[in-house]
């Protein structure tokens, strides 16, 4: 059997395969129906072409005048019904077609994810990133008034007394925000500020509501040299607990060896969303900080929220900023 034969019958079962039993049950009915119409046709074919003919001349309306043609209402319907039912059909097994190659494109991502994760965890020293120091970090969030984030995220990292080779980051959003498939949905991008070829990434974990991805420093960081890297994504509904609850929870959590120099979180609100925001520090509080409101770019009121020198132990249990927002 050639192999495009061969291809055609295994999509054609896999299809089948995965129809419902009822569904099962229809095709049989009507490609028996099919077959005892094809029998009786041949074994009276004659008679067949006679009921064709009286059929076209009871449902073909002539005017002998004007020698003009119409169909009657019930032939129309008739031949109507079969290109539906072809229709139908055709567009069944398209779709079947399109699930196969889905699942198959969803098993490839899942072998990369997995291949990415024994990357990491066995080709590079597992303690690489215990004394990396991240010097500075600023997170931008500027939330739309459907409430959609376009969020940008940019650290500073120095390495200790070992090489970086790769860093691991990740995302999470609430209840409330959309459901992604992958990291192309939500527009994931990471580059190197000073290389545009510096970082490549793989994801690690890819949920609905919750992402990661492994970034490999290309080259790797040397002990004492100091790299920054840039990741931005837009995440349709990820500030929508703000009006749903309203409030929403900011928090930056980093690992670092030393103190980090300083840290930036600002958040924005387009105007329009019928509403007022408000903020309040919700986590360990920082002494030598500033937190005020600021005007974005693009004109939208927020808040910025900066500090200095915070320790690594305060860093780690996260810098938290809590919004709020009530209706006008």
């Amino acid at each position: 059997m050639p192999n495009w034969l061969a291809n055609h019958w295994k999509s054609t079962r896999n299809w089948f395969n995965q129809l419902s039993g009822t569904s099962r049950i229809g095709i049989f009915a009507v490609a028996f129906a099919i077959l005892i119409t094809a029998v009786e046709f041949l074994m009276h074919l004659k008679d067949a072409r006679e009921l064709m003919t009286s059929a076209l001349v009871l449902g073909l309306d002539l005017d002998p005048t004007t020698t003009k043609v119409e169909m009657r209402g019930w032939l129309f319907l008739a031949i109507s019904l079969g290109l539906f039912l072809l229709c139908t059909f055709f567009l069944l097994w398209m779709r079947a077609e399109l699930r196969g190659n889905s699942d198959h494109t969803v098993r490839t991502l899942r072998g990369v994810m997995r291949a990415a994760g024994h990357i990491c965890r066995r080709l590079f020293p597992q303690n690489h990133v215990s004394d990396l120091t991240m010097e500075k970090v600023h997170f931008v969030y500027q939330i739309d008034k459907n409430f959609n984030a376009q969020v940008r995220r940019t650290f500073r990292i120095r390495a200790g007394t070992s090489p970086v080779y790769f860093l691991e980051r990740g995302f999470r959003v609430r209840d409330h925000a959309d459901p992604t498939e992958s990291l192309i949905d939500i527009e994931f991008q990471v580059r190197d500020l000073n290389d545009p070829d510096g970082v490549v990434y793989l994801p690690m974990v890819n949920e609905p509501k919750n992402k990661s991805a492994c970034i490999f420093f290309l080259p790797r960081i040397e002990p004492g040299e100091a790299r920054t890297i840039e990741l931005s994504y837009r995440w349709n509904g990820m500030a929508r607990s703000l009006k749903v609850e309203g409030e929403e929870e900011f928090t930056m959590r980093q690992t670092t060896a030393d103190n980090m120099a300083e840290f930036a979180l600002e958040l924005y609100l387009e105007p329009g969303t019928g509403g007022t925001l408000s903020w309040e520090e919700s986590g360990h509080p920082i002494t030598n900080k500033v937190l005020a409101a600021s005007q974005s770019q693009l004109d939208w009121p927020g808040v910025l929220y900066t500090g200095k020198d915070v320790p690594p132990l305060v860093i780690s249990k996260g810098i938290r900023l809590r919004l709020r927002w009530k209706a006008n």
